[in-house]
């Protein structure tokens, strides 16, 4: 191998514990949430096993780099989601103002909340 081939290596090293922890939690929530008929996406709640793992302490650093990849890229991989809400533009249309209630409430709800971890996380 040379250089190049070494350095990509070892970022891959590095990000792979990372997208598998994130992938093994989406799926673990896409199971709960199948399993349970719960209503609501599976990924969330393994977005929120991993925040809840994260405030425990015990993440040594290793799963950063793969979340932090795919923070990175989350606007390339919305575009198949938003190309397939054009498809339901005539039914996005018609529920104009329950979905932009929703909208306002939950970006509310989201500053809301980071503003709140931010205070946590800084006295800490």
């Amino acid at each position: 191998m040379n250089r190049g081939q070494d350095s990509a290596f070892i970022a891959l090293r590095r990000v792979v514990p990372g997208l598998a922890l994130c992938t093994a939690l989406s799926l673990a929530g896409e199971a709960l949430v199948s399993a349970l008929s719960l209503p609501l996406a599976g990924p969330i709640l393994g977005l929120l096993a991993y925040t809840l793992w994260l405030a425990r302490g015990r993440d040594s650093g290793w799963s950063r780099p793969g979340a932090l990849l795919l923070a990175r890229w989350l606007g390339a991989l919305l575009v198949p989601v938003l190309v397939g809400l054009s498809l339901h533009a005539g039914r996005l249309a018609d529920a104009w103002l329950p979905l932009t209630v929703l909208m306002v409430t939950t970006t509310l709800a989201t500053a809301l909340v980071t503003a709140l971890l931010y205070r946590w996380l800084t006295q800490r």
